[in-house]
């Protein structure tokens, strides 16, 4: 579960410290985390998949993970398709297609202490969202399936996105206005 949400009270005079700027920024992120959840998760524009010569290609687009986390692509991903050694290239196999988000550190600097030794620190979060290929159906809770993808016996590959989700609340099978019994 979630930890109670907690927010920096400012006032006039007050000392900021970095805690306290990261107390804020986690409060609002968890804010907007929750309410993107509201609506569900799944893909809301883009993402469309394709296959190359041994690689696959997402092209830019934007959704919401499982945890209401915002999957932003703004340059086309691609992925290498697996290529084992050991196994007949003509095998078919059937694999998901996944992203995940995920946040990387940027622009280390160096941080003196009079007290120990310089270490270095990281000023920014990148988030750079990761493909990566699952076996069909066993996808991460926090990842969002963007395609099923089969290799026939004859070596080609094949996409269905029909599996994907689209952004929006999950279907519950009744009609608007509809009662239960």
């Amino acid at each position: 579960m979630v930890e109670q949400p907690r927010r920096v009270h400012f006032f006039h005079g007050m000392l900021l410290s970095a805690d306290d700027l990261e107390v804020e920024q986690q409060y609002h992120q968890q804010m907007r985390h929750l309410h993107n959840r509201l609506h569900g998760f799944g893909v809301v524009s883009g993402l469309e998949v394709t296959v190359g010569r041994g690689t696959v290609r997402v092209e830019p687009g934007l959704a919401i993970d499982p945890c209401g986390r915002e999957i932003v692509v703004t340059q086309p991903l691609t992925l290498r398709l697996e290529r084992r050694r050991h196994r007949d290239p003509a095998e078919p196999w059937l694999r998901d297609l996944v992203i995940t988000w995920q946040e990387l550190p940027e622009a280390p600097v160096v941080v003196s202490s009079p007290h120990s030794h310089d270490t270095t620190e990281h000023t920014r979060w990148v988030e750079q969202p990761a493909l990566s290929l699952t076996a069909a159906g066993e996808e991460a809770p926090e990842s969002l399936l963007l395609a099923r993808l089969s290799r026939t016996t004859r070596g080609s590959v094949r996409v269905d996105a029909t599996a994907r989700r689209s952004y929006g609340p999950p279907d519950t099978g009744s009609a608007p206005g509809a009662t239960g019994s």
